[in-house]
């Protein structure tokens, strides 16, 4: 089948031109005028169901200390060469307050992973603090990593509405490349932990990283099958960007797009 046919079966329902493994590989592999058509239809269907609006988030990192070690991850625990900070409460609000006057619909906190007691009561309280602006008008998204459904509830019923943990890799084989391999950084807990966040009613986000050494055109079209079968709300497929205080440093030349990123040094 081409591209062509296989694009013809698309249209504006979200019901219609559900696509095969094979057929998203067909289309992830588009080139040159192929891939015009796809973009052209891409935007089709955006203009459909989306129309032609830009919607602003405020973007609170509110810490980068983190008791992951991720394999691809600069701010990852194992790396001592960069400064930790937490922002203070006043510089949270503050940073709140200052995006509900510049007329943003949402703000979200995002920081490194943390479990412990006191990182769970300052992110409830935080979030209570953020729904008394204006009468709780401004909505809040979280992206702080693992927790337990227990966490999860408590954070939903303390006012904040979406949540993104991405998955970083819906192959299991290719998430333990980029991952160690114990129990700090377990597959199937991370599947668990989107499937709490349904559960419990969030907006629920999550995405994976694109270019990265080891993953194939199969992965990406089982990457995307499987943000349809969780029927999530939010999707985020960014570059992974070597980091040279990482493991996958060294891999930096392995990435399936090279010939056509910046040259790294």
């Amino acid at each position: 089948m081409s591209i062509t046919e296989i694009l013809n079966r698309i249209g504006p329902s979200t019901s219609s031109g559900i696509l095969t493994h094979e057929e998203i590989k067909l289309l992830l592999a588009a080139e040159g005028d192929d891939k015009k058509l796809l973009f052209d239809k891409a935007l089709q269907v955006k203009l459909a169901h989306l129309d032609n609006f830009v919607h602003l988030r405020g973007l609170i990192e509110y810490s980068n200390v983190c008791t992951k070690y991720c394999l691809y991850c600069g701010v990852r625990s194992k790396n001592p060469n960069f400064e930790r900070y937490t922002l203070s409460d006043e510089e949270v609000i503050e940073c709140a307050k200052l995006a509900h006057e510049l007329g943003y619909g949402s703000v979200a906190l995002q920081s490194g992973e943390r479990s412990d007691a006191a990182f769970v009561d300052k992110i409830t309280h935080l979030v209570k603090e953020i729904k008394k602006i204006d009468n709780g008008s401004l909505g809040i998204t979280l992206s702080l990593g693992e927790q337990t459904e227990e966490t999860y509830r408590r954070w939903f019923e303390a006012g904040a509405h979406r949540y993104l943990l991405r998955i970083e890799a819906s192959n299991e084989d290719l998430y333990y490349k980029i991952h160690p391999r114990d129990a700090k950084h377990d597959f199937k807990t991370r599947l668990n932990c989107i499937d709490s966040l349904l559960k419990i009613g969030y907006q629920t986000g999550t995405g994976v990283m694109v270019g990265l050494p080891f993953q194939t055109l199969d992965d990406l079209a089982d990457d995307l099958l499987f943000f349809k079968k969780k029927d999530v709300a939010m999707v985020g497929m960014g570059p992974f960007i070597p980091h040279p205080d990482t493991p996958l440093w060294q891999y930096r030349d392995q990435i399936p797009s090279a010939e056509k990123r910046m040259e790294l040094t």
